[in-house]
């Protein structure tokens, strides 16, 4: 399903009107009847307070309380605005509201104390919409207030007043809805922190928008959903393969100390279906891993890194860098040996993460990246942070804007990490939606960045692979909230969970 911001949602529905012919106040009634659909499919006939503004929103407001109305709820009407202000379309239905007697009054400062809300009720916030941005003030912002602190059920139309739509914080007070019904498509902020958290169930609501203007391939952020990663995992090759060609891999990392990190991605690629691979890792560390995982071979560098060239001789497709590299001296040394001979030596793909991205943002200033090879970056915030000389919590309050540029500014695949994770080339954007908290647990980015190399080994377009791979990831930690407490999970059960979640894409289950 493909996502938008308003601008984008504002020229679907001015093409559907202009080019295709379906008249505003169709579409407002078709908003208007799923908001009424929804709540008398889901609750008892109760009263309906219904809180809109003068725009399209308050609209869509209007319309849901005429058609609760038919249904035998009890809809009360509250107007933030004068009436004079209220749009065309929007005057079409609450002249229907009023000529059915339905309850409305214009709510101001001088009258907003009036305002009473029993229990047992429901309210429907219309008051703003997509198009708001900035900071809510006056009567609206008490309004907000005022809802917030009720005890009822909160249904927001399209998206919760206050919250904008592309994806930054909001400035100011904002509605905290239990349900959200958005029109045609999820608007940024629906599925992306941090304002998902305040949207609540969302549900998305096809209101009669041509589907040619909805999967328009212009819109260029869609969301990660189970039929996205089967369609593209469902072309690996056949079984007349051997185990070269489901990828050689190498992981450069699991130095003193930190062993487990490679560990974890080398279990978690076979996991996923790789083909051979390499750990090569410190001369004293790579004791510790040999025999650790019978199928891994390892490779031990040398103090000066000279042998690191022998480690490209017999071709490597997929580089992976950072996990357990550690941040010394010698660590900082081998990352810029690494990267300048894997750039030289036929490597395909190159995943940078973990303690490899602190040594990248310097990497990246200095040196260019081939052109030939796909690199991926998997920071989470603080390392974006760091390559992006911007502050962590200005990168958290727009996760969507900034890892587009990261992507832009690097030349890379990134994959922000966090809930909701982002993966994007800089021009096509992808929102997961799979996981749960579960996955904030030591180790689980090293074992993300090994399905991710697994993948790229195997699925036709990187982007895509590591699409694929944060739902599988995702997926692994679904499947065991479904048994067990979320915080109960390690890195090694999300491992254990790798296969059981492919079945479950693949089966479509």
């Amino acid at each position: 399903m493909k996502v938008v911001t308003s601008d984008i949602m504002r020229e679907i529905d001015r093409r559907a009107i202009e080019e295709f012919s379906i008249p505003a106040v169709v579409l407002m009634n078709n908003a208007g009847k799923s908001v009424a659909d929804f709540i008398i499919s889901r609750f008892k006939k109760s009263t309906v307070y219904i809180f809109c503004g003068t725009g399209n929103n308050g609209g869509d407001g209007f319309t849901a309380a005429f058609y609760l109305f038919n249904a035998g709820f009890n809809p009360v009407i509250y107007i933030s605005g004068k009436k004079e202000k209220i749009s065309s379309v929007s005057l079409i239905f609450l002249d229907i509201c009023e000529k059915h007697k339905i309850p409305i009054t214009y709510i101001t400062e001088e009258n907003f104390s009036s305002i009473e809300i029993k229990t047992n009720s429901l309210i429907i916030d219309a008051l703003t919409g997509t198009g708001f941005n900035g900071r809510l003030t006056g009567v609206m912002s008490h309004l907000v207030n005022f809802i917030n602190t009720s005890d009822s059920p909160i249904i927001s139309v399209d998206i919760p007043s206050g919250i904008p739509s592309d994806g930054h914080t909001p400035e100011g007070d904002f509605v905290r809805s239990d349900y959200t019904i958005t029109m045609g498509l999820p608007k940024i902020s629906l599925v992306t922190y941090p304002c998902k958290n305040f949207c609540g169930e969302l549900i998305v609501a096809d209101i009669g928008f041509p589907a040619q203007l909805t999967s328009d391939r212009e819109i260029k952020t869609s969301l990660i959903e189970k039929d996205f990663v089967k369609s593209s995992m469902s072309k690996y090759p056949d079984d007349d393969i051997h185990k070269g060609n489901k990828g050689i891999s190498l992981i450069v990392g699991g130095f003193d100390g930190m062993e487990g990190a490679a560990l974890l991605s080398a279990t978690a690629m076979f996991r996923t279906g790789t083909g051979l691979v390499t750990i090569a890792t410190s001369e004293s560390a790579r004791h510790n891993i040999a025999g650790k995982i019978p199928e891994v071979m390892t490779f031990a560098i040398n103090k000066e890194g000279s042998n690191i060239d022998n480690l490209f001789s017999k071709g490597i497709d997929t580089l992976l860098i950072g996990p357990g590299l550690g941040r010394g001296d010698f660590s900082e040394k081998i990352f810029y040996q690494v990267m300048n001979s894997a750039s030289i030596c036929g490597v395909k793909n190159i995943i940078i993460d973990g303690d490899g991205l602190f040594f990248f943002a310097s990497y990246i200033k200095n040196n260019g990246l081939s052109k030939d090879i796909d690199y991926i970056i998997t920071p989470h915030f603080m390392e974006a942070s760091r390559i992006m000389s911007i502050p962590v919590e200005e990168i958290r309050s727009n996760r969507y804007r900034f890892a587009i540029e990261l992507a832009q500014k690097t030349g890379c695949i990134t994959l922000l990490k966090g809930p909701a994770s982002i993966v994007t080339d800089g021009e096509f954007t992808f929102i997961n939606t799979s996981g749960n908290r579960a996955l904030a647990t030591a180790g689980s980015g090293d074992v993300l960045s090994g399905i991710i190399a697994a993948l790229v080994n195997r699925v036709e377009e990187p982007l895509h692979a590591v699409c694929d791979a944060v739902f599988i990831h995702g997926l692994c930690a679904s499947l065991w909230s479904e048994e067990f407490p979320k915080d109960s999970m390690s890195s090694s059960d999300i491992i254990h969970n790798i296969p059981k979640a492919i079945k479950k894409i693949l089966n479509n289950q």
